[in-house]
């Protein structure tokens, strides 16, 4: 069965379909509903009464796929109980770009965007691969992307001018593939020093190592291309 994409909670099972329509701004032919909580009065009205929970999936093969994923992200928001919403999505350079806002950005970001990262791939993994068109979703809250990218500029710089002053190679923090891109590209016009990524997995580092050792390390490719090992590729691809 299909992942479902949109959860909602109400008083009762209509308001709670009610609620996922208006949401999305969809049709009732448009979506099917799955009840998870039918909604129980509390006993002899003295207790709380449970609101009816209901799932919505997709009947309407037509429905955009901007409404199936905006009803993903708000979904998986509300159960990590962050109060946030989508404000923006478009396609750029092939890649669907959702724009969050929140009162409360910091908790979304994480550090060092990590909770960012872990809400865009769930986001990926929920939105089936023909729905997005094979097309990554990419999430950012606040322009932090944007801030993080420049901020990524600047330290691989001040990095690459450091070792090539000192002769010693630094490595750098944990990063994913794609911040490891922009430090690759943001120092390889530099003939002063090369980069390397090290490590195993997504979170790789990156290493910045003075010009005058890079034959070290294409003679240890070349010795692990003649053992059948892989050759680093740089920069890095993102995922």
């Amino acid at each position: 069965m299909d992942n479902y994409i949109f959860e909602a909670e109400a008083k009762s099972k209509s308001e709670a379909e009610e609620l996922t329509l208006q949401t999305l701004r969809l049709q009732p032919g448009d979506l099917k509903f799955e009840v998870v909580e039918s909604g129980k009065s509390g006993f002899l009205g003295i207790t709380q009464k449970k609101p009816a929970v209901v799932r919505a999936y997709v009947a309407n093969k037509d429905i955009p796929s901007e409404k199936i994923i905006h009803g993903v992200i708000l979904t998986i928001l509300k159960k990590m109980g962050v109060p946030a919403e989508v404000v923006g999505m478009g396609d750029v350079d092939g890649k669907i770009y959702v724009e969050l806002t929140s009162k409360e950005s910091g908790l979304v970001i994480g550090k060092r965007g990590g909770t960012l990262d872990s809400l865009q791939f769930l986001v990926n993994l929920m939105v089936d691969s023909k729905t997005r068109h094979s097309r990554k979703i990419v999430l950012d809250i606040e322009s932090y992307r944007d801030k993080r990218e420049l901020s990524l500029v600047r330290l691989a710089k001040s990095i690459a001018s450091s070792v090539a002053k000192t002769g010693k190679s630094k490595l750098l923090d944990s990063m994913n593939p794609f911040e490891r891109r922009i430090v690759h590209m943001a120092i390889q016009e530099d003939d002063k020093v090369f980069t390397r990524s090290e490590g195993n997995g997504t979170f790789k580092r990156v290493r910045v190592i003075p010009a005058k050792d890079k034959h070290k390390y294409a003679d240890a490719d070349d010795q692990n291309s003649k053992k059948g090992l892989p050759v680093e590729d740089f920069p890095d691809s993102e995922d």
